[in-house]
């Protein structure tokens, strides 16, 4: 039987495979997701007001607006709750293993987490793991941006515009 990888960090909460406790970016995603159903309602309460003036135009930028809604909302939501790349805790055998590199080889490890860092991993205090291939740590999608889900946040920030 396979077992789950250990990750470090403190990221699993609420039967979530990823879930950061961080009160800093729960507010701010709060605030996100208040600011984009308040775009919902002024959208929904303008449309209805004028949409005997313009039928027409009312219905393609009402069609338009609620695409790029879902996909701000879809995308918000997969940033926050995918994995961004972290990296797995182990002993250095189980790591040379898995990589299949040779003993020989030079390997960096974390100082604050103590796991084995592959290169461009950094570790992030917020989230208090090392990530693989980190952009930066958002509070507004509470999650640090890395390998794992960064076309989830560059589609979140496309769809905004």
């Amino acid at each position: 039987m396979k077992s789950k990888p250990v990750f470090s960090g403190t990221n699993h909460f609420c039967g979530f495979e990823w879930w950061n406790k961080d009160p800093c970016g729960l507010c701010c995603v709060f605030l996100t997701w208040m600011l984009l159903f308040y775009g919902q309602f002024c959208v929904f309460t303008v449309m209805l007001v004028s949409l005997e003036e313009y039928p027409v135009h009312q219905i393609l930028n009402f069609v338009a607006f609620q695409f790029f809604w879902f996909m701000a909302f879809i995308s918000h939501t997969k940033t926050m709750l995918t994995n961004p790349g972290t990296v797995q805790k182990g002993t250095l055998d189980e790591h040379i293993k898995s990589l299949e590199f040779d003993k020989g080889e030079v390997f960096l490890k974390c100082t604050k987490c103590s796991c084995i860092r592959p290169e461009r991993a950094h570790h992030c205090r917020v989230c208090d793991s090392c990530i693989r291939r980190m952009d930066h740590h958002c509070p507004w999608v509470n999650n640090c941006v890395g390998e794992g889900n960064q076309k989830y946040f560059i589609l979140f920030t496309v769809s905004l515009f």
